[in-house]
């Protein structure tokens, strides 16, 4: 393996060097040069060699003069070697020698001239073969290095392509995982030939089985639309196709499966073809239904809130109007006392969410300033009561007034004295009804009021008239009592 690579080798230089002949690029006065020195050592070497020969020898050493002569330096150099070498021979070498005499030496310089014409034409197109040889082995080197070049450039092509796929892929990876955990279905419309096509969420959210290509015909869409949306869904997307634009849009759906009804937000855009015309569209299904009824529970809550605080001015209007003092510093102190109370109920309220409030933790809220109290001197028991949010305006004032009451002139007022708040819910033949109690004792002694006030006002007449029920109130010396008696169903939960 050795020996044939290194031959390979010699034999490739040798080529090499066979392929540059002749030696055109150099100096014609440097070839010229050595044409007359391949010239003189031949005539030198026929000199010497002339005792060795016999007659009839006077071109042996001449012909490889011209013939080497015009290998290296081409057929003009040759010539010139060739006239040269064959005037020597014909004075010096042909019999008559010294002699430029034709006679007897016909033959001799017709066999020179020849046999040198011969080697001239030979060497001539040798080296116009090796000529073409070599702008043929340019040309094949060039169409290599072309071929290579164009290989690389392949590859990189192939490279490439096989990255972008790889990346569009990955692409469609992520958008499919994308629209997957959004809810987003996608969707394409090929005009020309009217085919839908639509992706595995959008048969989810149509409640559609899927089918095996993914198609989808046209009035199958439509016929999903809502009767009262259709028309318009309809029109919106010619029109998107006519104009080769973009649309944005919201309209329901009816799924196929029997499902609710169901918002959807849709975004499509169209492209165009070759000729200009609407070739696609492709778009996007958003199911927005939770927005949707957000929305409404939004406007809901604030029409609810519009309405309860117009109702809460309306009874804060009421207090102020009803609240009285020997001077304003005590008009103000009543007044801030009994809106701290209506602000407590709603603190309960907004901290259960409007929903329910249970009795027990709006009167330990209203009792807030006593909280010390609860549990030595003021007993709180009763069942498990849910307040609808105007039971707990109404029965938070109350509880109010009674506390204030106690603290002034009642069990509060001073060391000694106990309140005992019960309630109980009790089964009756037509409805239920809730009993409460606010019982003192061990204050000072009891005296009936000699006109009512507010607060009496609210303990008695609003109780009965906001909850449908009967107050009972009972100035005995030993304590005062107040009961209610309503029906459960005014101040339930559900009442609301």
């Amino acid at each position: 393996m050795a020996t044939t690579t290194l031959e390979r080798g010699k034999l490739s230089r040798m080529t090499g060097w066979i392929m540059r002949l002749p030696l055109a690029d150099q100096n014609p006065v440097l070839q010229l040069a050595c044409t007359l020195a391949i010239f003189a050592a031949a005539w030198f070497l026929r000199v010497e060699t002339a005792p060795m020969l016999p007659p009839g020898f006077p071109y042996v050493t001449f012909f490889p003069a011209v013939i080497i002569t015009s290998f290296l330096f081409g057929v003009r150099f040759g010539l010139i070697s060739a006239m040269l070498c064959g005037a020597v021979a014909y004075y010096y070498f042909l019999t008559p020698t010294y002699s430029f005499s034709i006679a007897g030496k016909q033959v001799a310089l017709g066999f020179y001239v020849f046999v040198v014409a011969t080697d001239l034409l030979l060497v001539h197109g040798m080296q116009a073969a090796n000529q073409q040889l070599i702008k043929e082995r340019e040309l094949t080197l060039n169409l290599a290095h072309a071929k290579a070049e164009l290989v690389v450039e392949l590859q990189q092509r192939v490279t490439e392509r096989k990255n972008a796929i790889d990346e569009l892929r990955e692409s469609e990876i992520k958008t499919h995982l994308a629209t997957e955990t959004a809810g987003i279905g996608l969707w394409q419309w090929h005009i020309p030939t009217g085919q839908v096509t639509w992706d595995k969420a959008m048969f989810d959210l149509y409640g559609m089985p899927p089918t095996t290509d993914g198609l989808v015909k046209y009035e199958d869409y439509i016929a999903s639309v809502h009767p009262e949306d259709a028309a318009n869904q309809n029109a919106v997307l010619q029109d998107t196709v006519i104009r080769c634009g973009a649309s944005k849009r919201e309209f329901r759906i009816l799924p196929r499966d029997g499902g609710d009804v169901r918002y959807i937000r849709a975004v499509e855009t169209a492209r165009a073809g070759p000729d200009g015309k609407t070739e696609w569209v492709v778009g996007t299904n958003l199911d927005i239904t939770e927005e949707k009824n957000r929305e409404r529970h939004i406007q809901l809550l604030m029409g609810e809130i519009n309405h309860r605080a117009k109702n809460l001015l309306a009874v804060v209007l009421s207090v102020a109007s009803q609240t009285r003092g020997v001077d304003h510093a005590d008009f103000l102190k009543k007044f801030s006392a009994r809106v701290r109370s209506l602000a407590a109920g709603q603190d309960v309220l907004v901290a259960n969410q409007w929903k329910r409030v249970s009795l027990d933790a709006l009167i330990r809220a209203q009792l807030n300033h006593f909280k010390d109290l609860i549990g030595s001197r003021i007993t709180i028991s009763g069942d498990s009561v849910q307040l609808s949010p105007a039971a707990v305006q109404t029965i938070g004032m109350a509880v109010h007034e009674l506390a204030t009451n106690a603290a002034k002139h009642g069990a509060l007022s001073n060391i000694e004295g106990r309140i005992d708040i019960s309630w109980q819910k009790i089964a009756g033949k037509t409805s239920d009804r809730l009993v409460m109690s606010w019982i003192e004792s061990e204050g000072p002694p009891v005296f009936p009021p000699k006109e009512l006030g507010f607060g009496s006002m609210v303990t008695g007449k609003v109780v009965e008239m906001g909850l449908g029920g009967e107050v009972t109130a009972n100035f005995a010396p030993t304590g005062f009592s107040w009961r209610l008696d309503c029906p459960f169903d005014q101040i339930s939960e559900r009442a609301a």
